[in-house]
C-alpha cells in the first residue's frame, strides 16, 4: 500500500534527526500534557499514524497527567505546553516530582513570556517552542538522559538580584537539607513558630507556592547548589 503523500519525511537529514530522538525517547515511557484540545488530538493522532509504543497519552488538565503517569511503567519523560495551567505547569512539576524522583520533565514555554518563569520551573529542561527545528530537542534530551537541567539559550534565563537577611539566610540553606521547622530551630536556637514565619517571609520574597519551590527557585538564582536533597526531590508537601 503506497504511503499518504502528506505524511511523507520530507529529506533524508529531517528522517536521521526523527531517528535519532527516537532513539533517545525509547527509554522512557512518555506522556504529554497542554491545556489545548487541538494539541492533544495532534499528539493523539502522531501517536497513531507513527505506532509510537511508549506515547502513553496527552492530558488536557494537570489532573489527567497525573492520572497517566502511575500506569506508566519506569522511567517517564512528561513534556508539557506552558498552556496546561495557569502558572505554567509549575505545581504540576512539583507534584510529578513527589510521585517519582525518576520522573523527568520538559516544558515547552512560549518565547514571549518571562525568561524569570523558564528560570524557576521545576522541571529537567526548558525549551521555547519557537527554537523548534534547530536542535533543542536533540540537546535537550541528551542532556536529561545525563542528568542534567537544560536550559534553551533562546529564552535568555535571568533571575532577579535578591539580597536575604541573615536569618532568612540560614533558613533557607537548612531547607535544603530538607530539615522540619522543628529541627532547624533547635539548630539556629530559637522558636519553631519563628521558623515558620521567616519560611513565610522566603515564600513572598521568591514568590513561591511552598517551602520546596522556595528551594528550588533559590538555586536558580544561585543561591543554593542544584545538587540540594530538597532540589532533586520536590515535594508539593509542606505548608508556607
Amino acid at each position: 500500500m503506497p504511503s499518504d503523500p502528506r505524511f511523507a519525511v520530507p529529506n533524508a537529514a529531517f528522517a536521521a534527526r526523527t531517528a535519532a530522538i527516537d532513539t533517545l525517547l525509547a527509554p522512557y515511557a512518555v506522556v504529554c500534557g497542554t491545556g489545548s484540545w487541538i494539541e492533544a488530538h495532534l499528539v493523539a493522532r502522531l501517536g497513531h499514524l507513527q505506532d509510537i509504543p511508549n506515547l502513553l497519552g496527552c492530558g488536557i488538565t494537570a489532573n489527567e497527567v497525573l492520572d497517566l503517569c502511575p500506569r506508566a511503567p519506569e522511567p517517564v519523560l512528561v513534556v508539557l505546553s506552558g498552556s496546561i495551567a495557569a502558572d505554567h505547569g509549575r505545581e504540576l512539576c512539583l507534584q510529578l516530582k513527589a510521585l517519582s524522583t525518576t520522573t523527568k520533565i520538559c516544558c515547552l514555554i512560549d518565547v514571549q513570556q518571562p525568561a524569570g518563569l523558564a528560570a524557576t520551573l521545576p522541571c529537567d529542561a526548558v525549551i521555547s517552542a519557537a527554537s523548534f527545528g534547530s536542535g533543542v530537542v536533540h540537546n535537550a534530551l541528551v542532556a536529561i538522559g545525563q542528568g542534567q537541567r537544560y536550559q534553551d539559550p533562546a529564552l535568555h534565563f535571568s533571575t532577579p538580584e535578591l539580597e536575604l537577611k541573615p536569618r532568612q539566610q540560614q533558613v533557607l540553606e537548612r531547607l535544603a537539607l530538607g530539615h522540619t521547622n522543628k529541627q532547624i530551630g533547635s539548630e539556629l536556637n530559637i522558636a519553631a513558630v519563628t521558623v515558620r514565619d521567616v519560611v513565610q517571609q522566603l515564600c513572598q520574597i521568591f514568590d513561591a507556592l511552598n517551602r520546596t519551590d522556595v528551594v528550588f527557585k533559590a538555586s536558580c538564582a544561585g543561591m543554593l547548589p542544584l545538587t540540594s536533597p530538597a532540589v532533586q526531590a520536590p515535594s508539593p508537601g509542606g505548608l508556607r
